[in-house]
Parts: structure tokens; sequence; C-alpha cells
């Protein structure tokens, strides 16, 4: 049992080493079309950025911004169908008044992220998309301070973990199209 764990463990320190290698010779890699880097770099969380992209660094911005607004999407979505299974699951009012605040957060972050895949990326609306990612952060802040909100009551949130991903996912999204406008603009 011991050469399970060891073995284990041996196989988590050689993917984390092999990741932070991967990370650093992203970031001194000297070339100017490593777009990933560069969105990954002002991200809230780069190591946790390159997970989520892989690792082909060849994609253009335009396809940077359409990636990043679509794992945002994805979380977001995901986290709805974990707030409806709390919702079902508890009997505390106040929970469930929670839950449905974090519920009408993530729901307005879907709209707008769908608005910016479908309409502001396409029609060059890089504001629009920019606020889409501040928003995905700041709905995710948003959910996260319900749970401290109710008076004589402490609540552990259920999903820290959840609005942590969309807060990083919603850096991204701002980052990239940062990294679109502005690559844009050189070819101008």
């Amino acid at each position: 049992m011991t050469t399970s764990s060891s073995s284990s463990s041996s196989s988590s320190f050689f993917v984390s080493t092999l990741i932070l290698c991967l990370i650093v010779s992203f970031f001194i890699t000297p070339s100017t079309s490593n777009y990933l880097a560069k969105v990954c770099i002002k991200s809230k969380n780069p190591r946790f950025c390159l997970q989520v992209y892989g690792l082909n660094p060849h994609r253009r911005p335009y396809e940077l911004t359409q990636e990043a607004i679509n794992l945002a999407l994805t979380n977001a979505s995901d986290t709805i169908k974990k707030i409806h299974t709390f919702i079902d699951q508890t009997e505390d009012y106040n929970l469930q008044v929670i839950y449905n605040y974090c519920l009408n957060y993530y729901q307005s972050i879907i709209d707008t992220l769908r608005d910016a895949e479908e309409q502001f990326l396409k029609e060059g609306r890089y504001f629009d998309v920019n606020d889409a990612g501040n928003m995905a952060q700041l709905n995710a802040f948003r959910c996260e301070n319900e749970f401290q909100r109710k008076w004589g009551y402490v609540y552990d949130s259920t999903l820290t973990k959840d609005n942590e991903n969309l807060r990083i996912f919603g850096s991204i999204v701002v980052s990239a199209i940062d990294l679109l406008y502005n690559s844009t603009l050189v070819k101008k």
C-alpha cells in the first residue's frame, strides 16, 4: 500500500514539476507570438490559466478570447447546476435565499457572456466583452458575499471554489480581450 501512495506522490510531484517548467519556459521564451503567455500572465492566476487553456501557445488573440468566453460560460453553467442541487437539498430558508441570489448572479453572467460570444466579439465591441469579464468577477464576488450577509447567521460558503474559478475566468476574458484590442491597434 505504501508503494501505491509513494507512486502517487511521485507522479504528482512529476506533473507539478513539469507544469512549473512549462510555465517558466512559456514566460522566458522570447517570442512575439506567444499570445497565450501574454494572456495568462495578466490573469489572476497564470498557472490555472495555462492549465485550462492547455499547452498550445499558437492560438491567435481572437481564438484565445473566444475560448476564454467559452471556458467562463462552461464554468458558470456547471455552477448553476450545482446551485440548483443545493437549493433542492436544503430546507434552510436562509440558505435557499442565498442560493437564489447566487443563481441570479450566475444567470446574469451566462446571459452577458453569451452576448459577448454571439454579438460583441463578432462586431468588434471589445469594450462590451471587457465588461462581461469584469461582471463575471464582480458577480462571483457578490455570490460569495451572500453567505456572510445574513445577520445572526454564519454560513460556510459551499461555492467558494466555484466563485474563485469564475473570478479567474473573468480575469482571463479581460486579459484576452485586452490583448485582442491591442493587437488590432498595432495592425491599423
